[in-house]
């Protein structure tokens, strides 16, 4: 649960998600250091959460897990990947983009309503969500 709350602060909607998702582990040196959650639907699919432990991020392990979802996905049959973000993870952003996401659509306000507590990340508050998809 540790590892889901770097990219979900929220409990409650992990412990609802969770039950639905496809996990995915990242081992390293014997450790679990990174998990993605994956939600195959007909139509799409969607990565629900994707994180990697703070001393492993910046080498590349979320770009690897990422790229494994994504050729999950595509095996499972689905025609395209949903990812979300919020407006303030300006690094997952640029990764998402990097690897071939674009912008769909902005849920405004959406983190100020669904969670409890300010969210603040690159000193910056998160108030809303980006949806970004990739087509095959």
């Amino acid at each position: 649960m540790d590892l889901l709350l770097l990219a979900d602060e929220n409990p409650q909607l992990i412990r609802e998600y969770l039950p639905l998702s496809q996990v995915y582990l990242l081992k390293l040196e014997g450790q679990t250091q990174g998990v993605g959650l994956l939600q195959v639907q007909e139509q799409e699919a969607e990565i629900i959460n994707l994180a990697i432990a703070p001393s492993y991020q910046g080498q590349g392990w979320g770009k690897t897990l990422l790229l494994h979802l994504i050729e999950v996905a595509r095996q499972q049959g689905s025609p395209r990947v949903l990812i979300k973000t919020g407006n303030s993870s300006i690094n997952q952003f640029a990764l998402y983009q990097r690897v071939g996401f674009d912008l769909v659509d902005v849920r405004y306000n959406y983190f100020l309503e669904a969670y409890p507590q300010p969210i603040w990340e690159n000193q910056i508050r998160c108030k809303h969500q980006l949806i970004l998809e990739l087509r095959f």
